[in-house]
């Protein structure tokens, strides 16, 4: 694999759009409209997916606005939950939302080591992370390979993309996610079934992956 040349890039348009404003209303375009007109994924599928792989002690990383870690059913009152995203907006809104946790917060670049974390994690989660990310399928090995660097020995990485090949089957998805890839919101147009398992190959074992519709839900154990 070449190595991404991340000086290049624009690794910032994917997360700078999610203002304060945008943020009040991403979870109803998201995960109220997106997930199933868009995408032909029902949220409901993915709540499952986060609930059948998060541990008692769990960094989120590409926040949003907190959704699946708040609605995760596993959590115990005293669990560790960390979140991680280059967003400060992102951030603060997770951070608000699950208070009751005392959640642990990270601003870093997910190009780079996540060197400000200490203590390991058994469970790490990109939940609609990685198609925000622009260049190729080095750029997102690195990325797995920074998030899994957190994962304590036999700990789980688990998340979910929108694969950009095939396309989405409705003509609306299809407009969608062009223009999405267009602004850079998205950099997903080249990301297929088999690029994304070779990407978690690099640093997982065990890896599992199930495609429903556009979305492919993913996880696999830190590949000691």
């Amino acid at each position: 694999m070449a190595a991404a040349n991340t000086g290049n890039l624009d690794v910032h348009s994917g997360h700078q759009v999610y203002t304060p404003r945008l943020l009040r209303w991403y979870d109803l375009i998201v995960h109220g409209v997106s997930n199933r007109w868009f995408w032909s994924c029902p949220t409901q599928l993915l709540e499952a997916w986060f609930d059948e792989h998060a541990t008692n002690n769990h960094l989120d990383i590409g926040v949003g606005t907190g959704f699946f870690p708040d609605r995760c059913s596993v959590f115990s009152p005293d669990a560790r939950i960390g979140l991680l995203d280059a967003n400060p907006n992102c951030l603060a809104a997770a951070a608000k939302r699950l208070k009751r946790f005392q959640p642990e917060t990270f601003e870093a670049n997910l190009a780079e080591p996540f060197t400000q974390l200490k203590e390991p994690f058994t469970s790490v989660s990109l939940m609609y992370v990685l198609h925000c990310l622009p260049g190729d399928v080095a750029f997102r090995a690195r990325v797995i390979q920074h998030a899994s660097s957190v994962l304590a020995a036999d700990g789980k990485l688990f998340g979910a993309t929108i694969l950009g090949q095939p396309q989405p089957t409705s003509w609306l998805g299809r407009q969608v996610m062009d223009s999405y890839n267009r602004k850079g919101i998205f950099g997903n147009q080249h990301d297929s079934l088999s690029a994304l398992r070779e990407v978690l190959e690099v640093s997982l074992a065990d890896v599992e992956i199930e495609q429903v519709g556009s979305v492919a839900m993913f996880a696999g154990r830190k590949n000691c």
